[in-house]
């Protein structure tokens, strides 16, 4: 009986892939190592997440009225949503302060810190932060702030539901589309990372209670604060002193 004929074997080359093969492997795991470098640089070096639309760099917080200048007083704002004196201090001059920003009489920078959350056990704080800067893409960031205080739960830590924060976006004039874009930012908690820039820039600029308020780089006396919130001192007598 003649033998089967003998397999057709190949020789195998023992040259192994192509220069343009290692090459670009060789690119792509240098530039996803240079990547990872670089956020993690980034982070250390407190550069942070992209914010919103009027969000500074660096968890620096929202600005909104007039471009900063030397002629008109530089108001920075450090709060937290579940903070009682915050909302005292939003009830007693949050509308003044809002109407002067809009009239870019002052530039207003608001950071809006968590650090409640670990007080309180709960993630209200940063949820309602992240809120707020979903409002901030649709143009209605003051009107948000304000309405979030004007909800604050009279049992502090009870915090707010999802709905809730999603109702504040409706009483603060969002409809349609801007509605419907808002309410896709807060599900997704798209600006999650840039609520904890914020606390991590507040922690750097040593601030270790809310409220408080800088008047042109200068932080206000306790006195000073106390006659905000108890109408006995006025927003102008603060911004006229700057100290």
């Amino acid at each position: 009986m003649p033998r089967p004929p003998a397999p057709d074997v190949r020789p195998v080359s023992s040259r192994g892939p192509g220069l343009p093969l290692i090459g670009g492997v060789v690119l792509l795991v240098v530039a996803l190592v240079g990547g990872l470098v670089l956020w993690a640089v980034s982070r250390e070096a407190g550069l942070g997440s992209p914010g919103s639309a009027n969000a500074l760099p660096e968890g620096g917080g929202i600005q909104v009225g007039a471009a900063p200048s030397e002629d008109v007083p530089q108001v920075q704002l450090y709060e937290d949503f579940q903070c009682p004196f915050c909302g005292v201090l939003e009830e007693a001059v949050g509308a003044e302060l809002a109407q002067r920003a809009e009239a870019e009489e002052i530039t207003l920078t608001v950071t809006t810190m968590s650090f409640l959350d670990g007080n309180l056990g709960n993630d209200s704080s940063s949820r309602a932060a992240n809120a707020a800067l979903c409002a901030d893409d649709q143009g209605a960031f003051l009107p948000y702030h304000s309405a979030v205080f004007a909800g604050q739960p009279a049992q502090e830590g009870a915090g707010w539901t999802d709905e809730q924060l999603l109702g504040f976006g409706e009483t603060a004039g969002l409809t349609g589309e801007a509605m419907t874009a808002f309410t896709s930012c807060v599900q997704d908690g798209t600006y999650d990372d840039y609520v904890a820039d914020m606390q991590e820039r507040a922690n750097r600029d040593d601030i270790t209670g809310t409220p408080r308020v800088l008047v042109d780089g200068e932080q206000l006396e306790d006195t000073q604060m106390q006659g905000l919130m108890d109408g006995s001192t006025s927003l102008d007598q603060v911004l006229g002193s700057g100290s």
